[in-house]
């Protein structure tokens, strides 16, 4: 075999290798922690939630399916809604810094399911408190509206949409949940 030869094969198997060590990783995260639609969702606030620092992205990814969509509704320059979405990938390019840099505890507070044999709505009620870093300290409510879908064994957020409540747009009494302690 020349050696040529030698280093494509060399580089094949530490391809096949790399890949197999991923494709654990992400098994051993999918089959033990979201077996439960509940353990999905306490993973994702878990994973955003804590003080200024790096957070666990590898884990965040683990959540998501390989389609998934997060979407927002925010408030544009001249007072409309305004639609954004992002893949799970480029809300952590988007946000990453944010979290290096500022506190965020985020807690679901309230939820509304439904479901149909592998699919499931959550409309949840979420508090957060954000700053203490960079930005100023933030509190707010807000709600995530989650499409699940249970393939493998496990769930798998397919999309988030969200937004906040503010001024012109207060929570509904039924969409009201406890306190964050």
């Amino acid at each position: 075999m020349s050696m040529i030869q030698e280093k494509i094969k060399n580089t094949k198997s530490l391809f096949i290798a790399a890949l197999f060590v991923l494709t654990l990783q992400s098994v051993s995260y999918g089959q033990r922690s979201f077996e439960s639609p509940d353990s999905l969702i306490l993973c994702l606030h878990k994973v955003l939630s804590g003080p200024a620092g790096a957070r666990n992205w590898e884990l965040y990814r683990s959540l998501f399916h390989e389609k998934a969509i997060l979407g927002v509704v925010r408030i544009d320059a001249q007072g409309h809604p305004s639609y954004s979405s992002s893949t799970p990938e480029e809300y952590i390019k988007r946000t990453d810094e944010f979290f290096r840099t500022n506190d965020f505890y985020v807690e679901e507070t309230h939820r509304i399911t439904e479901r149909f044999g592998d699919i499931m709505s959550l409309f949840s009620t979420y508090k957060f408190r954000a700053g203490g870093g960079v930005k100023a300290q933030q509190n707010g409510k807000g709600i995530n509206s989650f499409q699940l879908i249970h393939d493998a064994g496990r769930w798998w957020i397919i999309s988030i949409q969200y937004t906040n409540e503010r001024a012109d747009l207060p929570m509904p009494k039924q969409y009201e949940g406890v306190d964050m302690k």
